[in-house]
């Protein structure tokens, strides 16, 4: 009965890659929702003072806010992926 149960091995140790289109596309569509996917930490606190800066209704501080997290969730990726690259070498 042991040999019908066969779990899949890990050949590698090192965390799987996050993808920088897929984290723009999630920062273009969501703002500081989407950050979470680079960065827990940095969307956590994006959208906190997202709440502050949408409440004040402006329309350039809220463009900034967005391009911002944009900028942000794609340099957490690179960020990420380079340190899963060094790990590998």
């Amino acid at each position: 009965m042991e040999g019908l149960f066969i779990l899949p091995t890990q050949t590698s140790q090192s965390a799987p890659y996050k993808s920088v289109a897929a984290a723009l596309l999630f920062c273009v569509l969501l703002g500081p929702i989407g950050l979470l996917y680079s960065s827990f930490w940095g969307g956590f606190f994006m959208i906190f003072l997202g709440i502050v800066i949408i409440s004040h209704l402006f329309f350039f501080p809220i463009l900034l806010f967005w391009i911002a997290c944009c900028i942000w969730g794609v340099g957490a990726v690179e960020s990420y992926n380079k340190k899963i690259l060094q790990k590998i070498q």
